[in-house]
């Protein structure tokens, strides 16, 4: 990996080469071992010409597409259409002044050898600039594909992306994963993960007082890369984040959230499902900053493992000294479907006020049988039964989208993929 003209690329390149790489005695990585990934000779990303996209999301949204982590204008719809809103290659904007702003402030290095590496050679990125009040006429919908070609050696592609909404600005974006085979066959298998790509991507999102940012996260990469996702976000004053996570496919998933809350009344709402069968293995790790007084924060994931899948789940709530009449709830709960299905789960709670409101928990357990005997009793056969308590236990997760046609396409989606585990 060689440094880039990107902003900070010659010192992050040096911090890579001397951080280490995490095991299982690095505390945030202990269940999700990355150390395989990093016996391939990846290969930098290469955007084949003709790409066969998916269909369109069944209502309307702004499409931006990538392919293998590089910007494609000509298969993307115009990007112009809403007053005050700016939608572009990050490559077009590196030496503007809101970027050199925010790029690499909030997300900084630190230890993280991850970010060090996407920040000493990214890819390419979407950089998002919401003027003061102004709102997107619907959602921005990026699709992000990974194609393998066959014979080829696995790729290191690192998106990098800058959201910046300004006072009272409003944005929703549909965040897309998907993939096509590489070398023509799955790699959802975490030992042959040395010979799949890798997709280590940085998004920086600053919420500006009083605007509002909404998420969807749709993993779906069946036979894709190992997929490696750092959000990083500050809310300002009365400012609102919200961010959904559906994970359906991919063989190594890790996805961090950091949230600072930097100004009263400031608000983040974290939520997640994961439907987990195969070898799959997803992450999802949290960190929910509580800086100044009268900020709330609500946390909810699900999951359902089967096969020999692993879920893990790390969320933490840090409520500094001065950060009285604070509100934070978080609770994470998942069903073991298999003998050999693992799930690891460590919510946390670090207060250092005495005004506050804070709640925590996690459950493990197995689906109930005794209501899959009651619905059996009735003429319902097994399999649907357990896909019909699957879709329930779900149910105040999805519940929690506003946006009601995302929230149905995703029903069927979670419907589909229950039919299989």
């Amino acid at each position: 990996m060689e440094a880039s003209t990107w902003p900070g690329a010659a010192e992050a390149l040096a911090l890579a080469h001397e951080l280490p790489i995490p095991d299982r005695r690095t505390e945030k990585w202990k269940y999700t071992r990355v150390t395989k990934l990093f016996n391939a000779n990846y290969v930098a990303p290469i955007a084949p010409d003709v790409v066969e996209l998916p269909a369109r999301l069944p209502f309307p949204a702004t499409r931006v597409v990538f392919v293998n982590g590089h910007f494609r204008a000509d298969l993307s719809d115009e990007l112009k259409a809403d007053k005050g809103v700016v939608i572009d290659s990050i490559k077009n904007h590196l030496g503007h002044g809101p970027l050199k702003a925010h790029y690499g402030n909030i997300a900084p290095i630190g230890d993280r050898l991850f970010t060090a590496m996407n920040t000493a050679a990214p890819t390419d990125g979407l950089i998002i600039l919401a003027t003061k009040g102004s709102k997107t006429s619907k959602p921005v919908h990026i699709l992000r594909i990974t194609i393998g070609t066959k014979g080829a050696a696995p790729m290191l592609i690192q998106p990098r992306d800058l959201f910046m909404l300004h006072e009272g600005a409003e944005l929703e974006v549909i965040d897309e994963h998907v993939s096509a085979p590489l070398d023509g066959r799955a790699s959802a298998s975490l030992d042959g993960l040395s010979s799949a790509s890798l997709v280590n991507g940085i998004r920086e999102s600053a919420v500006g007082e009083g605007a509002s940012l909404t998420l969807h996260l749709l993993q779906n990469e069946a036979d894709g890369p190992a997929d490696i996702n750092l959000d990083g976000v500050t809310v300002a004053a009365k400012g609102h984040f919200s961010i959904d996570t559906t994970t359906l496919y991919g063989p190594l998933v890790r996805n961090e959230v950091n949230v600072s809350l930097a100004g009263p009344e400031a608000h983040a709402e974290l939520s997640g499902v994961y439907l987990l069968d195969g070898n799959a293995h997803c992450d999802n790790h949290s960190y929910i900053g509580h800086d100044v007084p009268d900020c709330t924060s609500d946390e909810l994931y699900k999951g359902i493992v089967a096969g020999k899948a692993t879920g893990v789940f790390n969320g933490k709530v840090y409520v500094k000294q001065d950060a009285q009449r604070t509100r934070a709830y978080q609770s994470n709960a998942n069903i073991l479907q298999g003998d050999d299905a693992r799930v690891f789960s460590k919510p946390e709670l670090e207060i250092y006020a005495d005004d506050v409101k804070c709640s925590h928990g996690c459950t493990i357990g197995r689906m109930d049988e005794q209501a899959i005997f009651y619905l059996r009793s009735r003429g319902v056969s097994e399999a649907e039964a357990r896909r019909m308590m699957s879709h329930a236990f779900m149910t105040n997760v999805l519940d929690r989208i506003a946006n009601a046609d995302w929230r149905k396409h995703l029903e069927g989606m979670i419907d589909a993929k229950l039919e299989e585990i």
